[in-house]
């Protein structure tokens, strides 16, 4: 699907236990283990970009999982964009580690 402007980004582009073959886009070392789609809005928050979420949406290449993906309003390359959300994601586990858990509201 083309949406001008936009890109679609599959939760499980970030995911460090997927092979690039099945789907991931960033490197392994900025990838996270089992990602939530949370996470992957929270990052979206954090960068201020706009977003549509889709929950119930299955990645092709895995259609037996469901793990959705976010429509977001694009002004740099694609690659960039999952770059800054996969290192926003990093930070997002980092924090989490930190505060037991939980994620605090600033």
């Amino acid at each position: 699907m083309k949406l001008p402007g936009k890109a679609i980004v599959w939760l499980i582009y970030f995911d460090a236990s997927i092979t690039r073959r099945f789907g991931r886009r960033v490197p392994r070392k900025l990838a996270v283990e089992s990602p939530t789609l949370e996470e992957l809005v929270e990052a979206c928050k954090r960068l201020n970009l706009s977003f549509q979420v889709r929950e119930s949406a299955r990645y092709p290449r895995m259609w037996w999982s469901r793990r959705g993906y976010v429509i977001v309003d694009k002004s740099t390359s694609k690659g960039r964009l999952l770059e800054a959300l996969a290192l926003e994601m990093r930070l997002l586990r980092g924090e989490k580690s930190r505060h037991g858990g939980y994620l605090e509201k600033s």
